[in-house]
Parts: C-alpha cells; sequence; structure tokens
C-alpha cells in the first residue's frame, strides 16, 4: 500500500517533512517500481517545476527513493511557508 509523503522540493529532490523522517532526510522521486528490472534512475522525475514549493506525493519510500511516485497536490507560496514552519521547528 502506498503512503503519502508531504515535503518541500530543494536542488531537485525532496525533503520529507511528514511523516517524521528526521532532520535533512531527501529524497528522489521514480516512476518505476522497486520490484522492476530497471534502476530506479530510470524513471527519476523532473522536480525543477516545484523547486522551493511544498508538493505531497504519494508512494513507497525506500532506499534514498519514493518509488512509483506521484505527485497528488502542490502548494502555492504561503502554503509552502506555513508547510515549512509547523514541520521544520519539530527537529
Amino acid at each position: 500500500m502506498s503512503r503519502v509523503f508531504i515535503g518541500i522540493v530543494e536542488r531537485g529532490t525532496l525533503e520529507l517533512l511528514f511523516p517524521k523522517s528526521g532532520p535533512h532526510s531527501f529524497v528522489r522521486l521514480t516512476s518505476t517500481g522497486m520490484q522492476d528490472s530497471v534502476p530506479p534512475e530510470n524513471g527519476e522525475l523532473n522536480l525543477v517545476e516545484y523547486e522551493q514549493t511544498a508538493i505531497a506525493v504519494e508512494g513507497h519510500v525506500a532506499d534514498g527513493w519514493i518509488y512509483r511516485a506521484n505527485v497528488v497536490d502542490t502548494g502555492e507560496p504561503i502554503v509552502t511557508a506555513l508547510v515549512e514552519r509547523l514541520f521544520k521547528q519539530e527537529y
């Protein structure tokens, strides 16, 4: 079963903020599955359009990747600021 993760895109990677995963936990997103016969880099999602934006991603996390990643929502600047303030203060 996939989960939903919330984070902010920084330098092309997603800083996971929810659920809690520890300070400065960055992951990359891929469309490939964990069991696929190709490396996750082959399906890596380009996050440049989401830079400095809060996003919600559905998928499976393992080994620094969110597999079968699907961006399900994005935050406007005010939402991004709130997400950053709310979740980053916990670390």
